[in-house]
């Protein structure tokens, strides 16, 4: 049972590098075509000239994107469905939050009102007033 238990490891090891390795290739070339790309360098001009406006909302767009990806993510790997819809609804206020950044406040407000008021909440009315599935009524026997 031990030697069943090492070859496990090893191979959760070997599939945890694979995928390291297939991430790095990934991310690795889009660095590349990030860094083979006009709009690197102007980007770069801008933060060495020292344009103090242009870092802060760099900054800002970077951050509401990770919330946005990280919400996402947790969407998808949620487990319960309520919390998934409340997810959901995290990364379209945060979508909402890069409309009015991009100062489009009409979209981002059209945003909010129908898919965080309307979508969000036919979301949640309709988890909460579904019956259990049938796994949970038979207590996990199928």
């Amino acid at each position: 049972m031990a030697e069943k238990s090492g070859v496990n490891v090893i191979r959760s090891i070997f599939e945890l590098l694979v995928l390291l390795a297939a991430l790095g290739v990934i991310f690795g070339g889009l660095a590349l075509i990030i860094f083979f790309s006009p709009w690197f360098y102007t980007t770069l001009n801008k933060l060495l000239a020292l344009d103090i406006r242009f870092a802060i909302e760099l900054l800002g767009f970077l951050v509401i994107a990770a919330i946005i990806v990280l919400l996402s993510a947790l969407t998808v790997y949620s487990k319960n469905i309520v919390h998934s819809a409340l997810y959901l609804l995290g990364s379209f206020a945060g979508v909402a939050a890069l409309y009015i950044m991009l100062n489009a406040p009409f979209v981002g407000v059209a945003q909010i009102l129908v898919y965080i008021g309307a979508v969000g909440v036919l979301i949640l009315f309709a988890v909460m007033l579904t019956k259990k599935t049938i796994v949970e009524e038979s207590h996990g026997e199928i």
